[in-house]
């Protein structure tokens, strides 16, 4: 099979109902437009009614198409055995068919789009296969195609990417399965629209925080974080998703200009396993997201001690226990134990972001400055554009060696190790250790291509996180190389 890319622009979700002959992917299809329609929702398409078979398993003697809304029926298709394949198309329909096709172009994308049906014509370029181009320019977010048996692989190079589900017309849960498929997109959207805002966050106001070396900035962009997650998993059918919000958003901050920094991406995506685990385990209620908070708080505290003992070892205890001893023997001054102090300061960082959580929680909406955010990422989606691939100067991705504060940890902790009786060699594999692991980390933040992400996740099957990362990138301009 030749290789597919995603269509720019196109559908956010491509649907395939499959079916031989007679399999009722009309009926199918016809039942779900007229369900999204009871729900006030707008729906386009097509559907084929066929004629008369000669026998269930072949094509009918004829067939007419009749668009959703309109009862208007044109014949489109009659059985001719002089012609391979025995079917003549009706020149007056193809071109009626493309007026409505360009009409399209002229309004809102359809939430739900239809066609009916995909068979042995549109693989070889015709039938419905040359309005393809045109439907997709108009950016449909749901597209319901009915496929013949077998033709699946076939059509996909043809569409320009590989269908989200597959779902059989003649299983039993067809119906319901199309229909929590509308659903689930409205919750995927919604958690791309608050990932996008949280990363915008963190892009904008995080960064000036940081910059400014302002006091527990840290605290306060996880406790936006845990807030953002709140607000975009109110009303969720599934709320342990929200854990997709925060790694959209770290996928952002690794197109920012300081993209390359590790901490802030290990933070972010640390956060959300935090909250998601807690949701997960215990449900939508006060009690997970109080949880939930508290360890967001209690990572913002440690997760600069976690990386540092992960880079340094148990030199760091040591060497923090000699400082602490030095303290005590001449300013008389006798310090609390390692745990203990790191136990009070999770503890604060805990409390506060538990607080902030839960206020979050009893607020239900966001407030005026971060609901402005997120309107301002809801506005960007009429104007969205196709995401491109964005390429990192691998001279950039390192540059966080380039930073004195990344050295300033090794630095202190081997000033105390020498004043402290430790020799030479024992630094220099310290130092080995440190350079070692940090080139690890920053390897694997290197890596991060955000748009890959996305590809990666629909192309195994996880259509919604990729349709959530995707359209957070959609609405950020587009990455120059």
């Amino acid at each position: 099979m030749s290789e597919i890319s995603a269509p720019s622009p196109g559908p956010s979700l491509l649907i395939a109902v499959t079916g031989g002959p007679g399999a009722s992917k009309t009926s199918l299809l016809a039942q779900l437009a007229s369900a999204q329609l009871a729900r006030g929702h707008r729906v386009e398409g097509v559907l084929a009614l066929a004629g008369r078979r000669r026998a269930p398993d072949q094509g009918a003697e004829d067939y007419w198409l009749r668009l959703i809304g309109s009862d208007q029926e044109m014949s489109w298709a009659v059985r001719d055995e002089s012609l391979t394949p025995p079917y003549f198309f009706e020149v007056e329909t193809e071109r009626k068919l493309r007026t409505w096709a360009e009409h399209l172009a002229t309004l809102p994308p359809p939430p739900l789009l239809v066609l009916d049906e995909f068979s042995k014509f549109e693989v070889m370029g015709q039938g419905l296969m040359p309005l393809w181009p045109v439907i997709a320019a108009t950016q449909p977010q749901v597209v319901v195609i009915a496929v013949r048996d077998g033709l699946v692989d076939a059509l996909e190079p043809l569409l320009g990417r590989k269908f989200d589900l597959c779902i059989p017309a003649n299983a039993p849960d067809a119906l319901p399965r199309l229909q929590q498929a509308c659903e689930d997109y409205g919750e995927w959207t919604r958690l791309g629209l608050y990932g996008g805002a949280a990363g915008g966050v963190e892009v904008t106001v995080g960064a000036a925080l940081h910059a400014g070396k302002i006091p527990f900035t840290g605290l306060a962009m996880s406790s936006v974080q845990a807030a953002m997650m709140v607000y975009a998993g109110s009303g969720l059918s599934e709320p342990g998703r929200v854990v997709w919000v925060p790694f959209i958003s770290a996928g952002l901050k690794a197109l920012s200009p300081a993209g390359s920094r590790v901490r802030p991406m290990i933070a972010i995506t640390m956060q959300g396993l935090l909250f998601g685990g807690s949701v997960q385990a215990l449900g939508w209620n006060v009690i997970s997201l109080a949880l939930g908070g508290a360890l967001v708080g209690a990572w913002a505290a440690l997760q600069g001690l976690v990386l540092q003992y992960l880079m340094l070892g148990k030199d760091m205890v040591k060497a923090y226990d000699t400082a602490m001893l030095w303290v005590a023997q001449h300013w008389g001054i006798t310090a609390p134990g390692l745990p203990w102090l790191l136990g009070g300061w999770a503890l604060l960082h805990a409390a506060a972001s538990c607080g902030l959580t839960l206020t979050a929680w009893w607020l239900r909406r966001p407030p005026a400055m971060l609901q402005k955010i997120i309107e301002q990422e809801n506005a960007r989606v009429a104007a969205r554009t196709s995401v491109h691939p964005f390429h990192r100067p691998w001279s950039s991705r390192w540059r966080e060696f380039a930073h004195w504060q990344f050295w300033l940890p090794l630095l202190t902790v081997s000033a105390i190790l020498l004043a402290g009786g430790g020799t030479w060699e024992s630094i220099f594999w310290l130092v080995l250790r440190f350079i070692a692991v940090a080139c690890v980390f920053m390897a694997v933040v290197s890596l991060v291509q955000p748009v890959r992400w996305a590809e990666q996740l629909r192309r195994h099957g996880w259509w919604g996180p990729a349709l959530a990362m995707s359209s957070a990138l959609s609405r950020r301009p587009a990455a120059k190389k």
